[in-house]
């Protein structure tokens, strides 16, 4: 497309992305003799995307990292408004057991139990760094979530939002947050709508 000019700034930001492994983002001093490379990379894609104000898909096999590296991105965030984390119900207190390890400078408060600890927990909200819930409880309480401002929201095991029609994908979508990222070991099992 020669007809097409490239504004400098729009070179620099293709070019960011694309060579993302050679950008100088800081990763968080508690985890960088713990991550491997490849997940330096993907805290500096997660980062690189974010100064952009776009959002993600981190789509690796399972037990690559992608929860560290998703932790790292969340702690060099840290300040302001929570973050939301939305995982399957199995996995939700993983993410508080990980957050726990890697990260503990982060104040992390699973939202879960019966509707009325859920409330309770609710109030903890403006006092912590992430918010950690399930799928099947975002369905419930997004009433709730939705007068809630977000710095990031983070899918786990996104493939749970792959109909776009589904109540799980309505209801995330209604989350309000600065940026948003899904993390999946299944982007595509049928079709490229569940991109």
């Amino acid at each position: 497309m020669d007809y097409v000019k490239r504004s400098k700034n729009f070179r620099e930001l293709t070019n960011n992305i694309r060579d993302v492994k050679d950008m100088d983002y800081v990763i968080p001093n508690s985890l960088d003799s713990i991550m491997r490379n490849y997940q330096k990379i993907g805290f500096k894609w997660f980062k690189a995307l974010a100064e952009y104000g776009f959002g993600g898909i981190l789509a690796d096999e399972m037990g690559l990292g992608k929860t560290l590296e998703a932790i790292a991105f969340l702690l060099s965030e840290k300040g302001g408004k929570p973050s939301v984390v939305i995982a399957p119900t199995s996995l939700v207190y993983n993410w508080q057991s990980e957050i726990e390890k890697f990260a503990p400078e982060l104040n992390a408060v699973v939202i879960s139990g019966s509707k009325k600890q859920r409330e309770e927990l609710m109030n903890e909200i403006k006092n912590c760094d992430v918010v950690i819930t399930s799928y099947p409880l975002i369905r419930r309480d997004i009433e709730e979530y939705k007068q809630i401002s977000f710095n990031y929201c983070i899918l786990d095991e996104a493939q749970q939002i792959k109909n776009p029609l589904s109540i799980n994908a309505t209801s995330v979508k209604e989350i309000k947050a600065k940026g948003y990222f899904a993390l999946t070991g299944t982007p595509i099992e049928n079709s490229l709508t569940e991109l």
